[in-house]
């Protein structure tokens, strides 16, 4: 009998040996404090410091470490190799996985596979990418990717377009949002602006990611849109140019003029800006102006908008008067000569040409070159 029991008892624990883990559950639950902190462990981060905290829980959840010699740089940069890191610690601990991240060559090969397998990241990067600074918007990206949405509940109001420097167009824009609405994000100042392309220290990245993993860090915020502020007359980027010839108060009327036409279109991206402040121009053109290249204000935007007078010039000009009231910034091609003249805008790296006159609005075929002139 007791053999039979031994019997058995063997098989039982043989079988136990043989039955698969039980894989851990996903989860913020995961994240553990599993590294001790104590008050002034690095000799640049104070207890009253705007990061103190932050440094603390970044630390303590094994999400960043110091640089050596007892310091952490808080006003340090980061770079894109560190965030990826991060990106896939925050990711597996969450997945309640333990992947073996040591031994690589360079160091964070690992880490790149990892994150290129689950999605963090869409492409493999170069060494020299991997070492540069982050910007805001990649950080944002990379991590905010880590968690899925059951993990960054809402809990912020933020209005649609109240960011004020992240456009609907901006590839940020919906990891931004997000990580906003959930508390993880705040803004700079009472605004909520977020400059995407600003570099983001290690301060701030050990606020951001403590965040992401311990909701009780998260701060709850309100940002609604702002109504549109036009850039003001005396403050236009090409004052000087589009003034040409005209007083104060005959660009005021022009400005006025040109006002109307561009705040419905304050809230669209830049290309539909120039699309339509060019069917707005053209449109005036064909209802009757009158064409002029001697006339007192032909080539200026008092003559275009008030006088009902259009040449190239008087056109390129209104133009530019449109887009620098958005506040975008513009080039006049071929200014003060005789030659056909359109404005040549910056377009998130594409240089589009904005010429109502010359019936084109779209990215030029090659620099200052315009598609219907040889």
């Amino acid at each position: 009998m007791r053999k039979f029991v031994s019997f058995f008892l063997a098989l039982a624990i043989a079988a136990g040996l043989c039955a698969p883990a039980l894989a851990a559950e996903e989860g913020l639950a995961n994240f553990q404090k599993v590294h001790s902190y104590t008050e002034g462990q690095f000799t640049d981060v104070a207890a009253e410091s705007w990061c103190a905290e932050s440094v603390r829980a970044a630390v303590e959840y094994g999400l960043m470490d110091g640089v050596g010699g007892g310091r952490f740089a808080p006003d340090g940069s980061l770079t894109l190799a560190q965030t990826v890191v991060m990106a896939c610690r925050i990711h597996s601990t969450y997945l309640g996985e333990a992947p073996d991240f040591s031994g690589g060559e360079p160091w964070y090969q690992p880490y790149l596979d990892y994150a290129l397998d689950s999605g963090l990241i869409t492409r493999d990067y170069s060494d020299g990418e991997l070492g540069q600074a982050v910007t805001r918007a990649d950080f944002a990206v990379i991590v905010g990717a880590a968690l899925p949405d059951e993990a960054l509940p809402e809990i912020s109001s933020i209005e649609e377009g109240a960011i004020p420097d992240v456009a609907a167009e901006d590839p940020c824009y919906e990891a931004v949002y997000r990580l906003y609405r959930a508390g993880v994000l705040t803004g700079n100042d009472a605004s909520g602006t977020f400059a995407p392309d600003s570099g983001i220290n290690r301060g701030s990245a050990a606020a951001l990611v403590s965040r992401m993993v311990d909701p009780s860090l998260r701060r709850q915020i309100s940002l609604v849109r702002q109504p549109f502020t036009p850039v003001p007359m005396d403050q236009l980027a090409n004052l000087d140019s589009l003034r040409k010839n005209a007083t104060d108060e005959e660009l005021a009327q022009a400005y006025d003029a040109a006002l109307e036409i561009v705040t419905p279109l304050a809230d669209l991206s830049r290309e539909e800006q120039l699309l339509g402040i060019a069917i707005a121009l053209r449109s005036m053109f064909d209802s009757g102006m009158l064409y002029s290249s001697s006339g007192e204000h032909y080539n200026d935007p008092y003559g275009y908008f008030v006088l009902g007078m259009a040449s190239c010039a008087g056109c390129t000009r209104a133009t530019g008067l449109c887009l620098n009231i958005l506040g975008i910034p513009y080039e006049h091609v071929n200014e003060n000569q005789w030659s056909h003249q359109w404005c040549r805008v910056d377009v998130d790296g594409t240089y589009w040409i904005c010429d109502a006159y010359g019936l084109y609005c779209g990215p030029e075929p090659a620099p200052y070159t315009h598609p219907y002139l040889t």
